[in-house]
């Protein structure tokens, strides 16, 4: 088969593979080649695109990849008219709210399309309830495999009776993406019984009403949702799914008391929320679970977490993505300029270990106060004692400047003197070390914790690389330890004193 120009067309599976989303069974024409108009540029030549079959000018619109632009091939010739109605891969992005009734003329519902997405910019302004509601209606009919529907962020985004619609039942659909929409499901409907992905982002309705509807459901994808308006209910999160085997929850705040997860063949787990309180209990019952990334941002004054001049800010337990990584906790702590008289800091840190981690990584950002007496404060919490093979301390600078009185509050606790088992740790390694007087204390002190340690790792900060004291200290500290391999390292990474084996 040629075109004007005398080229052989490639065949579908030259065309980079891409599967004939068209409708089986829709009988084939052919038309004779007409003549190119001059107009068209043809100079009298024959059309001979037009004169193929209907199942490969089809295939030509699918990859088109524009459902919009497919319809407009209709102007061409008489033999393109209405052919984009047959498509199975229906994709409208970027169009005005007016043009979704165009997906009414779409033909369905045998064979049902694979795909119908629709977009509509930001530059359209709401309500979007009715539009909403006239694409679920033309869903129904459809039968649609996947459904994309995003609209736009509105200022009428929170007026729920402009924009709350209701959710009819897709039996046939096994993928289901709504971005900011607000729905609510009736009762008396039925069940998604083919349903297996559920995505929603920016917007939440009926959730609860929803789930239990979807019994095959397999993947759960909860976004910077409207936690007051379907995920929290009562005051707490609670999910129970039988059969699910991913779950996402992702929110810049969330305001709940309690989180309650039940699901026996979760295999990934992916948690990340910002928050102003504590939460005061967390239980997740995944014994399946071997993905895992939890983290939670604490935010304000009356969030805090604190244990003497310190504020939690930050802790995310993750599994290793890549081979051979082990799963880890991170802290992120800083110093404040006033002293709490709470101790909750290992206690909140105790309830978000939902999964078993063998390595503990802190981050101290702090403006001149003693961290040694917070980290063996969370040492301290029996689950790390006896568990942690891999300790390593992040010591970051402050912008604040700060130093402590003689009679400093941070030293007012006898950390020196704690006696602690770390039976399972095999490494240590501090970066930023200044060789501060408390510093050595530390060292002195994980050294004589830790009875199977294999190996300390130093890496000085700017003002330490710049003498051999500090590493002399650290050199003659380790020699006490003698099954234990020292490594000084300067701030730039390089071993100090020596221009190889940088530190990675």
């Amino acid at each position: 088969m040629e075109r004007k120009s005398g080229r052989r067309l490639p065949s579908s599976a030259q065309m980079g593979g891409a599967p004939m989303e068209v409708r089986p069974g829709r009988r084939l024409r052919s038309a004779d080649p007409q003549l190119c108009s001059p107009s068209v540029g043809g100079g009298g030549e024959p059309d001979r695109i037009s004169s193929l079959p209907d199942e490969l000018i089809l295939l030509i619109l699918t990859l088109i990849g524009c459902t919009a632009t497919a319809a407009r091939t209709s102007v061409l010739s008489r033999r393109w008219r209405d052919l984009w109605i047959h498509l199975r891969r229906i994709v409208f992005h970027n169009i005005a709210p007016s043009a979704a009734s165009a997906i009414g003329r779409v033909r369905g519902p045998a064979p049902a399309v694979s795909l119908l997405e629709v977009r509509i910019p930001s530059r359209h302004l709401g309500p979007f309830g009715a539009t909403a509601s006239r694409l679920l209606r033309a869903a129904v009919r459809l039968e649609p495999e996947e459904i994309v529907l995003s609209f736009p962020w509105s200022v009428e985004f929170e007026a729920r009776q402009l924009n709350l619609v209701r959710l009819p039942c897709f039996r046939r659909t096994t993928s289901l993406t709504m971005e900011r929409l607000l729905f609510y499901c009736p009762d008396g409907e039925g069940e998604f019984t083919a349903l297996r992905t559920l995505s929603i982002s920016y917007g939440l309705g009926g959730l609860h009403s929803l789930l239990p509807r979807c019994p095959h459901l397999r993947v759960l994808s909860l976004k910077f949702v409207n936690d007051g308006f379907g995920l929290v209910q009562n005051g707490s999160i609670s999910l129970h799914l039988p059969s699910l085997q991913e779950l996402l929850l992702e929110t810049s705040i969330v305001h709940t008391d309690a989180i309650d997860i039940v699901a026996p063949l979760l295999k990934r787990l992916t948690v990340s929320f910002g928050t102003y309180k504590t939460v005061s209990s967390i239980a997740i019952s995944a014994p399946m679970a071997d993905k895992v990334s939890w983290e939670w941002w604490y935010f304000g004054a009356r969030s805090s977490v604190q244990f003497g001049f310190w504020s939690l800010q930050r802790l995310w337990l993750h599994t290793g993505e890549r081979g051979g990584q082990l799963p880890s906790l991170h802290i992120h702590a800083s110093q404040r300029w006033f002293i709490s008289n709470e101790d909750t800091f290992a206690q909140e840190v105790e309830k978000h270990m939902v999964y078993d981690f063998s390595v503990l990584e802190l981050h101290l950002l702090k403006s001149g106060h003693v961290f040694g007496a917070l980290v063996f404060h969370l040492l301290g919490i029996i689950r790390l004692s006896r568990n942690i093979q891999r300790l390593k301390i992040v010591l970051e600078k402050s912008m604040l400047k700060g130093k402590c009185s003689p009679h400093c509050t941070c030293e007012s606790t006898n950390w020196r003197s704690q006696t602690i088992s770390l039976t399972a740790l095999e490494e240590v390694e501090i970066n930023g070390f200044k060789g501060q007087e408390h510093e050595f204390d530390l060292l002195k002190l994980l050294l004589k914790c830790a009875p199977v340690l294999k190996k300390m790792i130093v890496q000085l900060s700017h003002e330490a690389s710049s003498n051999n004291s500090a590493s002399a200290k650290i050199y003659k500290i380790c020699r006490a330890y003698s099954s234990v391999e020292c490594y000084v390292y300067e701030s730039s990474g390089l071993m100090h004193g020596s221009q190889i084996s940088p530190l990675t």
